[in-house]
């Protein structure tokens, strides 16, 4: 690649497509007076050519790029291809999906996220201007698991399009203060109904906190560390939502101070790509597995195992 330049390749996704729009699309923040300038210019070219904005773009054309248009000079987009950023955790990489392990306290999005790193380490194999590598469900910062990447375009719809009607199910462990009461917690969130199954994997009487398995049916923003103060048990160390304890269990506890939750597993009703299992799962974290040792003797000696054989069907 040229020091001076940034390239990429037309792939499916953008075959067919205006130049203007693909790199509008591309370079979202730049008005479109200024893609036509730079088309114009000469600072975007096709196949080393100048073409103009209504050229159609064809599969393998090489777009190289000027690197004044993303802000950076030559020495400033080394510096930021080669910064430091932690290589994902991968469970399952297909050519449409990634599903990465995340680790509580990485941000998904913004400077040094699990976006950026999964830019980095794991680009789309046919880059696409208009298409970009990205996250097709949220996790929050110190929840832990199972986070799943587009790679192309045809993964991204048919994962959204799965999780929309209902044919993923996701699961979540967590560690609870209190004995929840029921076997589901159904509340409105932001005017909204929100659902999530539950089922107490074990409850210790001594702390009085349970580890439980949540079933989320619905997806809101927030929701299981919600619905558990909504009904009275919150997440053990979730001061945002009501939690009204610490625990450091032991000195090799102490560094985790937030709430512990792992999205554990997702399983696939009906398959919608061919090269997916029937359910992926993520180990829990090494700091998880001690506090659940340290609190829930019963479940101690076999942790993997009790979990692997607690039933998951509704």
């Amino acid at each position: 690649m040229s020091k001076e330049n940034k390239i990429f390749y037309i792939g499916e996704d953008d075959s067919g497509r205006r130049l203007d729009r693909v790199i509008r699309k591309f370079l979202g923040k730049m008005p479109l007076s200024g893609v036509y300038s730079a088309i114009r210019r000469g600072k975007i070219r096709v196949n080393g050519k100048k073409e103009n904005g209504a050229y159609l773009t064809q599969k393998g054309d090489e777009i190289s790029m000027d690197l004044s248009l993303f802000g950076l000079t030559a020495p400033a987009y080394e510096e930021q291809v080669n910064s430091a950023i932690l290589k994902p955790d991968v469970l399952l990489k297909t050519d449409d999906l990634l599903f990465i392990n995340k680790r509580s306290g990485e941000l998904v999005h913004g400077e040094k996220s699990l976006c950026e790193a999964v830019l980095k380490y794991f680009p789309s194999k046919e880059k696409s201007l208009s298409f970009k590598v990205g996250a097709l469900h949220r996790l929050d910062k110190d929840t832990s698991g199972i986070l799943a990447f587009s790679q192309s375009l045809k993964g991204a719809q048919e994962f959204s399009r799965a999780l929309q009607e209902g044919k993923i199910g996701k699961f979540y462990i967590g560690i609870t203060e209190g004995r929840p009461s029921l076997s589901e917690f159904k509340s409105i969130i932001d005017g909204k109904e929100c659902l999530c199954l539950i089922r107490i994997l074990d409850f210790s009487k001594e702390e009085n906190l349970s580890l439980v398995l949540f079933n989320l049916i619905t997806g809101r923003k927030h929701q299981i560390r919600i619905q558990c103060s909504q009904f009275g048990t919150p997440l053990l160390n979730d001061k945002k939502y009501g939690s009204k304890q610490k625990k450091a269990f032991s000195e090799n506890l102490s560094k985790k101070t937030t709430y512990f939750l792992h999205a554990y597993k997702l399983i696939f009703s009906e398959p919608f790509l061919d090269d997916l299992p029937k359910e992926i799962t993520a180990p829990l974290p090494e700091n998880f597995k001690r506090a659940v040792k340290s609190l829930f003797k019963s479940t101690s000696k076999n942790l993997v195992g009790f979990l692997d054989l607690a039933s998951l069907k509704t």
